[in-house]
């Protein structure tokens, strides 16, 4: 039952460096390495990014800088749902306006 464990097939092991630069910012420590493997496609970007940028200056062993990580993920959601809701919220809030003025 008990075997040695094997990378899965079609793999590269041990992970190849990928060229360019990190979108993502440094680490706190400065001495340490980014993994081998990091997005490039996506830079942080908006508010979100901004925390996430502020949160990668405090070294990984602050409980803020993983605090700060997940509210970087929380401003982002939030954000995504209100870019998803505004096309609907607009026109309800122009009518809304309009039917006051018009009582008025």
């Amino acid at each position: 039952m008990m075997r040695d464990p094997q990378p899965w097939p079609n793999t590269r092991f041990p992970p190849e460096r990928q060229p360019g630069r990190s979108a993502v910012p440094k680490h706190g420590r400065p001495n340490k390495p980014m993994p081998p493997v990091f997005g490039t496609a996506t830079p942080p970007r908006g508010l979100s990014g901004a925390i996430r940028v502020f949160a990668y200056r405090l070294p990984d062993h602050y409980p803020s800088h993983w605090l700060l990580l997940m509210l970087g993920d929380r401003v982002d959601s939030w954000g995504t749902r209100v870019q998803r809701l505004l096309p609907l919220a607009l026109p309800v809030a122009a009518f809304a306006l309009f039917v006051r003025m018009a009582r008025h």
